[in-house]
């Protein structure tokens, strides 16, 4: 992924335009039809692939999704393909306490068959990474702006990681909050969730914006529209880019596509959408 220095960044957090979305809900409770707003807890498991190997690991993880399907297991998670950066495969699952994250996993493991299955399939995709990253992040809801969606409607996901400088992370976290004021203000409709990194590598000063979409014309939509900066006038969003470049170390963007194949979705997702979830 290639880091871009602070100002560009904030002013992809400034200028988001007024269709974002909250991030992903906890999988293991969403049906299809239902709506939810994030999890109090993401764990995202960030797999980077090694080049031309990304036809074989998804086969084999296809494959895995049909034994966790056929076992009946309880972890749903949602899977993630890069369309831009490195080739990276990102899974997520969210949850409400850690006592569930250690009941769900405990269930998973007492599956031995299963298990059997999956570490096999690890085995034989092990030469095809060329690392592994696993992180959980806690959601900020003062820091996030936006209703509940339906998850299993979206299709793509675009994601924004920023690095807080050291010591600042008071200012980071007031200016994002004056950024959710002016957009109450100015665009009520508008949509975002942040989340924090409490756990992982970064964990002391990483966060994510995380945006699922229905279409990629919402990053059309993000670009063109001007409404905040024309509301709040040239002279506050002077102040408001200055405020971000002054706290942000570094950042990523990416965009991301929702891979059926390779997430464990509840099976109603697949029922209200056999032409996208159900597909094999």
């Amino acid at each position: 992924m290639k880091v871009r220095i602070a100002s560009p960044a904030a002013l992809c957090l400034l200028l988001a335009g007024i269709t974002l979305n909250p991030a992903p809900a906890a999988l293991a409770q969403q049906d299809a039809g239902q709506v939810h707003g994030p999890s109090k807890y993401l764990r995202i498991g960030n797999v980077e692939l090694k080049p031309e190997q990304s036809g074989a690991y998804t086969k084999i993880e296809r494959e895995e999704v049909e034994a966790l399907r056929a076992a009946n297991s309880p972890n749903h998670y949602l899977t993630l393909s890069s369309i831009t950066g490195g080739s990276h495969v990102l899974y997520m699952h969210g949850f409400e306490s850690f006592a569930d994250m250690q009941k769900d996993h405990a269930a998973a493991m007492a599956m031995t068959k299963l298990q059997d299955t999956l570490r096999a399939d690890n085995a034989e995709e092990g030469p095809m990474i060329a690392a592994v990253h696993n992180s959980i992040y806690s959601y900020e809801k003062d820091l996030s702006l936006g209703a509940a969606i339906d998850l299993s409607k979206m299709r793509f996901m675009r994601i924004i990681l920023f690095h807080v400088r050291s010591g600042h992370r008071q200012e980071w976290e007031h200016v994002v909050k004056l950024l959710v004021k002016e957009y109450q203000s100015s665009i009520p409709e508008a949509r975002w969730a942040m989340f924090e990194k409490m756990y992982g590598q970064g964990s002391d000063n990483t966060y994510i914006l995380a945006t699922p979409m229905e279409s990629l014309a919402t990053v059309d939509a993000m670009h063109d529209d001007n409404k905040f900066s024309e509301s709040v006038g040239p002279d506050q969003l002077d102040l408001l880019r200055k405020s971000m470049d002054a706290t942000i170390e570094s950042s990523e963007s990416d965009l991301f596509a929702f891979s059926s194949g390779m997430s464990y979705v509840p099976d109603s997702w697949l029922t209200a959408s056999p032409d996208f979830w159900g597909k094999k």
